[in-house]
């Protein structure tokens, strides 16, 4: 007979398959939806699922079924520091060996850890787990791009040593490609070589209840179908000057929609001003539940210098939402046709675009790809490890 254990008032099955994600924290970006997203899936699927962070901040929400965990790190590095006997290198193996501990004296072995984000990647080269597979959610070599105009050798000598301390798994082809192109020669690791592309999960479902909680979207002074949106952080590689000096060379027909936070939130109300749009643009902050907002667009439109992978094109699609993109490395190509591509840095392009799509939103409509849901990411992950020959029994009948 099977053992049962109880914890937060659930029943767990102690032969379960364990799963654990590993994060820095629940902050409201690509990767956190992504582990949410997935963690909710597996425990649909009968596995027994954790979540370990670095950080408290939780601004995504957990299944209640989930076992959540923090194990506290609070970095003091003003820059970074590649080397191996570096004070960084070494802060980051006693992270390791703290989680190592925590994870086998309060989760048990797992069958299977997918550690997200770059410097989690780092953290867990360190680790003397098993069944680790490293999840990148943008492309290393503009992650980078700075550092490896300043100290190539250096910076991919230290890429190769992260991610060919395990196995990893991309979020779009582009993005692994790019990792196979940067760092895959390496003699020293055969991980490298055990490489694989698995998309961003999308839970139209879930989705789609979040878009129908109430929100008054008047308070914000706007109405139905009758604004553009763009979501996603202040920051450089989010387009958002680019975004802005396009709208401006529109006819501005429709009012323009900012959901986010970050640096540049600032800069970006001053430069709305400087365009003469300021009157146009709203910025409505970070919101918890974006879908309403989404979901009452006549369009979204997404600005990006690079992604990963574009996690707002795939909920667009799931609120049947026209979208439109910037063709920028790596993933909006792989989930939109070249009609709703431009350029990045094509001004004109852009404003063309943007007025093209509102006159014609139809046109900009685009299917959600049904083998983005949940199960069907989660048993990809699986299936990976399976290959890969990660724990035992991990995959089941479905």
């Amino acid at each position: 007979m099977k053992q049962r254990h109880e914890k937060n008032g659930t029943k767990t099955d102690m032969n379960q398959p364990i799963i654990l994600m590993i994060l820095k924290a629940l902050e409201g970006r690509g990767a956190e939806r992504m582990v949410t997203t997935l963690a909710r899936a597996y425990v649909a699927m009968d596995y027994r699922v954790h979540v370990l962070c670095l950080e408290g901040t939780q601004e995504m929400p957990l299944d209640p079924r989930v076992q959540y965990h923090v194990v506290p790190y609070y970095e003091t590095f003003s820059k970074q520091e590649f080397a191996p006997d570096s004070e960084q290198a070494s802060a980051y193996r006693a992270v390791a060996k703290r989680i190592d501990c925590y994870i086998l004296s309060h989760i048990g072995m797992p069958d299977l850890i997918l550690a997200n984000i770059y410097k989690i990647n780092w953290i867990m080269a360190y680790s003397q787990l098993s069944n680790i597979v490293n999840v990148l959610h943008t492309a290393l070599s503009r992650q980078f791009q700075d550092l490896l105009s300043d100290a190539p050798k250096q910076v991919i000598d230290h890429l190769k040593m992260v991610y060919g301390s395990h196995p990893c798994s991309c979020v779009s082809d582009g993005a692994h490609q790019d990792l196979l192109a940067l760092v895959g020669n390496s003699a020293n690791s055969t991980n490298l070589n055990r490489t694989t592309t698995i998309y961003n999960p999308c839970d139209a479902d879930e989705i789609r209840k979040a878009a129908a909680q109430p929100l008054s979207i008047e308070q914000f002074g706007l109405t139905d179908k009758g604004y553009i949106v763009h979501v996603g952080s202040f920051d450089t590689m989010k387009g958002h000057r680019d975004l802005l000096q396009a709208y401006a060379k529109t006819e501005r027909k429709l009012p323009l929609v900012l959901v986010g936070k970050g640096k540049l939130e600032d800069e970006m109300k001053q430069l709305s001003i400087q365009f003469s749009i300021g009157d146009c643009v709203h910025f409505l902050g970070f919101q918890a539940n974006p879908y309403p907002l989404i979901a009452t667009a006549a369009l979204m439109v997404l600005t990006s210098k690079f992604e990963g992978f574009g996690y707002v094109i795939v909920e667009a699609q799931a609120l049947d939402v026209p979208v439109i993109s910037t063709d920028c490395p790596f993933g909006p190509r792989e989930l939109l046709p070249e009609s709703n591509l431009i350029p990045v840095g094509d001004i004109d392009g852009l404003a063309m675009l943007m007025s093209q799509a509102i006159e014609n939103l139809n046109h900009y409509k685009v299917p959600l790809n049904q083998q983005l849901l949940p199960n069907c990411i989660a048993r990809q992950y699986l299936e990976f490890g399976q290959v890969l020959d990660l724990g035992s029994d991990i995959t089941k009948d479905y």
